[in-house]
C-alpha cells in the first residue's frame, strides 16, 4: 500500500490511520483524502482488523481543508471534482461497517470537525479547540457537515457554531455531546488503544448492524426501524458468536467472540 499523506499500521485487532501532513497541519487536500480512502478500505478489507483509530500526527489533529489548494481550482467543474473525491472518503467514513474511534488533538477546524463526528466515539485531547470555520473563508460547510452537527449538537447549536464560528474547546465539546471523553494530550492514544481493544473482543457481527441501523434512525419510521431490527436479530441469533454468548452467560464465563 503506497500512501503519501497517511500513515497506517495494524496492531493485533485494531488499525491505526494517521493524518501525516504536519507542516500543513494535517489540511485536508485531494491526495490525503485518497490516502485516507485507501487506508479505510485496506482496513474494511482485513479480516483481522476488528477496530479503527482515526487520529493525527503532528501538533493539530485536522486545520480544515487545504486552503492552498482549494484557492488554485478556478472552475467550478474542478472544485466538483476535488469535492467529489472528498465526498467519497466521507460516505466511506460514515458508512463504515466496523467500529470507529477518533482521537483529536490540537485544532479541530472545518472539515475536520466532520471527520471528527464522523467516528462512533469520540476521544479528545484536553488542548483540543473545535471550530467550524467556513465561513472565515467565505464556504458553506462539507464533509457532511450539515447531516452530522445537527444530529450531535440540535439545529440551533449547529447554526450557531456554524453562523458565529467561534472556538468551542475540549470541556464544552463533552457538554455538547461532540467527544465523549476528553483525556490529557500525552494520555490520548493509549486510552484510545485501550478503547479500540475493549472493543475488538466484542461480536463484530452485531456492532455492525447496529451501526447501521443507528445511522438510519434519524431517516426512518419506528415501524421500519423495528422491521429491520426484528429480521437482524434472528439472522444474528443464528451466528457463532450469539451461540457463544447465551452460553457464556449461562455457564458464568467470559464469552469469546469471533
Amino acid at each position: 500500500m503506497e500512501l503519501e499523506t497517511v500513515l497506517y499500521r495494524v496492531e493485533g485487532a485494531v488499525a491505526i490511520v494517521s493524518m501525516n501532513r504536519t507542516k500543513a497541519m494535517n489540511s485536508l487536500n485531494k491526495q490525503i483524502f485518497a490516502d485516507l480512502t485507501t487506508a479505510f478500505e485496506a482496513a474494511k478489507a482485513d479480516d483481522a482488523v476488528r477496530c479503527v483509530i482515526l487520529n493525527a500526527e503532528g501538533r493539530a489533529f485536522c486545520a480544515g481543508g487545504d486552503i492552498a489548494e482549494m484557492k488554485s481550482i478556478t472552475t467550478e467543474e474542478a472544485f466538483f471534482d476535488f469535492m467529489t473525491v472528498a465526498g467519497g472518503f466521507t460516505t466511506l467514513l460514515n458508512t463504515f461497517p466496523k467500529p470507529v474511534i477518533t482521537a483529536a488533538h490540537g485544532a479541530i477546524a472545518g472539515a475536520g470537525t466532520s471527520l471528527l463526528m464522523a467516528g462512533d466515539i469520540a476521544l479528545v485531547a484536553d488542548n483540543a479547540m473545535f471550530i467550524v470555520a467556513f465561513g472565515q473563508v467565505g464556504l458553506i460547510p462539507d464533509c457532511a457537515c450539515h447531516y452530522l452537527l445537527p444530529r450531535v449538537v440540535g439545529p440551533n447549536i449547529a447554526k450557531e457554531l456554524m453562523l458565529t464560528q467561534r472556538v468551542v474547546k475540549a470541556d464544552e465539546m463533552k457538554t455538547l455531546g461532540i467527544a465523549n471523553y476528553v483525556y490529557p494530550a500525552e494520555q490520548l492514544m493509549e486510552e484510545a488503544m485501550k478503547l479500540a481493544n475493549k472493543i475488538a473482543r466484542g461480536p463484530l457481527n452485531c456492532y455492525t448492524k447496529s451501526k447501521a441501523l443507528m445511522n438510519k434512525a434519524h431517516e426512518t419510521t419506528l415501524e421500519q426501524l423495528l422491521k429491520e431490527e426484528t429480521a437482524d436479530q434472528a439472522a444474528v441469533r443464528m451466528h457463532a458468536n450469539a451461540e457463544e454468548g447465551l452460553g457464556a452467560f449461562l455457564e458464568k464465563r467470559k464469552a469469546n467472540f469471533i
